[in-house]
């Protein structure tokens, strides 16, 4: 399944990553760009059920081998479950025992109504951000 979609403008520089590369294609509903200015990933798509362990897989690789905060833009998304979300929180809860914050750029409207109705918003480590990534 190929993504006819037009390319997204961004001002967000594309890091060259090859694992991250290669893992991009592996979900058509999914695309994760890694990104160098600010550090960090770039999701495009949905995060659900069929591309969970994509998402999963890159942050996890993000949070164990980046370093500083990690930033993290969902402009491209347009579905994303509450187990996407919970990812999200436990990525930032990991990072957050090195001092290190999650900072989510763009945070659709309906996944912030979630993370505030299940008290998440003061979760450690989570920084929402307003706008995509500069």
């Amino acid at each position: 399944m190929t993504d006819h979609r037009p390319p997204r403008p961004s001002s967000v520089a594309l890091a060259p990553s090859p694992t991250l590369e290669r893992l991009l294609r592996d979900n058509p509903l999914l695309h994760v760009i890694s990104t160098i200015c600010p550090p960090g990933l770039r999701f495009e798509g949905e995060i659900d059920l069929c591309s969970r362990d994509l998402a999963a897989a890159t942050l996890d690789e993000a949070v164990q081998f980046g370093s500083g905060d990690l930033h993290v833009d969902l402009t491209g998304v347009t579905f994303i479950d509450v187990a996407g979300i919970r990812m999200m929180t436990t990525a930032a809860k990991t990072l957050s025992r090195d001092g290190r914050r999650l900072r989510l750029h763009a945070t659709p409207p309906g996944a912030r109504k979630v993370i505030h109705l299940l008290g998440w918003e003061t979760t450690p480590g989570l920084m929402h951000c307003i706008g995509a990534m500069l």
